[in-house]
């Protein structure tokens, strides 16, 4: 789990005038005419500029456990539940919240149909946010960490008894009740449980180390980039062996654009060749991604970004979508 910045950017689909716009004015209006909770909500949170935006924030790594998402696969989960609260079955869910990316993440298919699901623990039941209260939202006391808010990072720290175990704890600083909720989400999302990222992250330590003895520290930093899969025990193996060679934010930023333009160029390539309907769209959710880097980049500057894009020979292909971005 590693901390990222929410975009600013709007998707088309989410503005007010696309079609998870529309359909969020129509709940709020049905609301405020009879008191009815919506109980229907076409996905239009998969769409590609709304998954693209995503990408550009977290990169293709689960918000929870760290995996990489396009090999455990790749949901768009909402962080208060929708449509349901198992936790409290008569609240209906944050239905508002349906159609706002405030409210997304990227996440493996694991930790959000397997774990998550509708679950959304309080710290204080009675103090559960419904529509009329949403003004109180941010106070609301939420168990689960989120990591576009919070500071999750300072939080996590390695088992100092078993380091190489890759087992991430509350960082020993960390008073209550900011410790007790580090434990819960540590254990709702299984993630010192979940058997293969383990072996991952124990693989991954060993690796760093590997880099800093050899004196590699390009290759130690890369490991540490918050956008590659379990990079937060890259980062705290790091800090604790070479901690002048970890990445800025934009060596991190300049390593995911790199990723994603490279990604775009070979998808280019595939649909000129003949690729079907899912080349064409995964296409698109790179470029939205990258044009949303452009329009907000979260350190250095939108001609920096461009610059970069002209180099590849993509400027004018991500341009298209840029002018879409408000």
């Amino acid at each position: 789990m590693r901390s990222w910045k929410r975009s600013g950017v709007v998707a088309p689909t989410l503005a007010d005038t696309g079609a998870g716009g529309k359909k969020r004015k129509a709940h709020v209006e049905k609301f405020d005419d009879d008191q009815s909770i919506p109980k229907s909500f076409p996905g239009h949170w998969t769409e590609p500029d709304v998954r693209g935006i995503l990408y550009a924030m977290q990169g293709r790594v689960c918000a929870y456990c760290g995996a990489d998402i396009s090999e455990a696969g790749i949901d768009v989960e909402h962080f208060r539940p929708k449509g349901n609260v198992v936790e409290d079955p008569g609240h209906g869910g944050y239905w508002w919240l349906a159609y706002e990316l405030s409210n997304y993440m990227l996440s493996c298919t694991i930790c959000n149909q397997r774990l998550k699901k509708d679950r959304f623990p309080l710290l204080d039941a009675a103090q559960r946010v419904r529509y009329p209260q949403r003004h109180l939202l941010a106070a609301e006391p939420k168990v689960l960490l989120d990591p576009a808010e919070e500071d999750v990072e300072s939080m996590l720290a390695l088992d100092p008894a078993a380091i190489l175990n890759g087992r991430i704890v509350p960082n020993p600083a960390l008073a209550e009740p900011a410790a007790g909720r580090v434990r819960q989400t540590l254990d709702f999302f299984r993630v010192n449980r979940k058997a293969p990222q383990v072996r991952k992250r124990r693989e991954l330590i060993k690796e760093v180390q590997k880099a800093v003895d050899e004196g590699d520290l390009q290759k130690a930093k890369e490991y540490a980039i918050r956008y590659r899969q379990h990079s937060l025990v890259a980062r705290l193996t790091l800090g604790e062996k070479a901690p002048g060679a970890l990445p800025t934010p934009a060596e991190e930023l300049h390593w995911l654009i790199g990723e994603l333009a490279s990604e775009l160029l070979q998808k280019i390539e595939d649909v000129e060749s003949g690729g079907g309907e899912l080349d064409e769209r995964e296409a698109k959710e790179l470029a939205w991604a990258l044009a949303a880097i452009w329009k907000a980049p979260p350190s250095g500057t939108s001609a920096d970004v461009e610059q970069f894009l002209v180099e590849r020979g993509l400027a004018e292909f991500v341009k298209d979508y840029l002018q879409k971005l408000t």
